[in-house]
């Protein structure tokens, strides 16, 4: 046969013979069906050796080929050097994928460990934020608290001078027509000059507090409250008509105001409250209608009653030019009567004259850009036979 007929057949029984009989193998049985893949096992080792030198003289050539075309900077491989690559790559494997070995802990432990941790981190984080919630909750809690106190103040003022305008003012006065037949005027319009639409009970008012020297009241408003006159200007800022601590406290005239001379300017000052009630309601006259529709008051004292025609308001700041207390002479009253009426917020048909007494109603203004402003309402005190 010749050696290009030959064609290499592994599963060829006849071939394992006559390789096995060349080699002095020929009395193996052939029949035996586990001797078949030793010899395969056999001749694959024997090819695989006869070809490692050529294989490995293959891989010099290639790598030195490698070397040269890289201009050398390839170093040659060296088993030595890949095992303890290997060693070093496996011992950083090991350190990073089993530290619960290095530590000594589970996989579990150090879960549950990493969770603490982050929630640990992020209750830090929300510190500044919990401060910031709780102040501001604690804020509006203080604010609520102190809105509702003053709103109780309100109702508690209120219903303090309620009760005593009910006790004091007895009934409505009574007029006479020219039979001399008395009628009353329920409906609160007045008939003529000399209506006075309440009575005051005076001994009742001195029995709670002997400083009262008048009544204030204005038709169809809150205005319906008791004046007092103390020895200063302090006393009844934060004080009630019973003298306890009220924060409306009361209205009261000037420490240097007299009734009865015309000279004299009668000073009454009150708080401006939120809610409209002591003079508060006083800042309406900036408008024209609203002094149309309230254009009178009523002053009442143990020995006199007087209608105030009112004639100006103003704003002004709170010195001692604004508020004159007495006139040296007629003219200087007169001037300053056609000042106040020249800078009044509303226009007026009442007879302004020296004859009767000018009294100024004061409370504070929250609407001006004065330093400390003022709000002042004139009038002239108009006897009432």
């Amino acid at each position: 046969m010749r050696d290009d007929d030959f064609h290499f057949d592994p599963d060829n029984e006849d071939f394992w013979k006559d390789e096995y009989t060349e080699s002095g193998l020929e009395d193996i049985d052939w029949s035996q069906e586990e001797s078949y893949p030793s010899r395969r096992s056999s001749r694959s080792s024997r090819e695989q050796t006869s070809r490692q030198p050529s294989r490995s003289a293959q891989n010099g050539e290639y790598n030195r080929t490698r070397s040269t075309q890289s201009g050398g900077s390839r170093r040659p491989t060296d088993q030595s050097s890949r095992s303890s690559s290997r060693s070093r790559a496996y011992d950083q494997r090991s350190q990073t994928r089993a530290p619960s070995e290095r530590s000594g802990r589970s996989y579990e432990e150090q879960a549950r460990a990493r969770s603490y941790n982050s929630r640990r981190r992020r209750q830090k984080r929300n510190i500044p934020l919990i401060i910031l919630a709780v102040v501001l909750a604690v804020g509006m809690v203080i604010a609520g608290w102190q809105l509702i106190s003053i709103l109780l103040n309100y109702q508690r003022d209120r219903s303090a001078y309620n009760d005593l305008a009910s006790n004091a003012i007895s009934a409505l006065a009574e007029t006479e027509d020219e039979t001399g037949n008395s009628q009353d005027d329920t409906d609160g319009e007045e008939s003529d000059d000399t209506f006075v639409p309440i009575v005051v009970d005076w001994e009742y008012l001195e029995s709670i507090n002997t400083d009262v020297i008048g009544w204030l009241y204005c038709p169809d408003t809150v205005i319906n409250y008791p004046v007092v006159q103390a020895s200063d200007n302090e006393y009844y800022l934060k004080r009630g008509f019973n003298q306890e601590s009220n924060t409306s406290g009361t209205l009261f005239a000037d420490v240097s105001s007299v009734m009865g001379i015309n000279m004299c300017n009668f000073i009454v000052y009150g708080h401006n409250m939120k809610d409209g009630s002591m003079l508060g309601t006083i800042e309406g006259y900036v408008d024209q209608s609203y002094y149309e529709e309230h254009p009178i008051m009523y002053y009442l004292t143990p020995t006199e009653t007087y209608r105030i025609d009112l004639i100006a308001a103003h704003i002004v700041e709170s010195t001692m030019d604004n508020y004159p207390g007495y006139f040296d002479s007629t003219a200087d009253y007169q001037a300053y009567l056609n000042q106040i009426t020249s800078a009044s917020l509303f226009s007026t048909n009442a007879t302004v004259s020296t004859d009767y007494q000018l009294i100024t109603l004061s409370t504070c203004d929250y609407s001006s850009s004065y330093n400390d402003p003022r709000f002042l309402l004139h009038g002239l005190l108009v006897p009432i036979e």
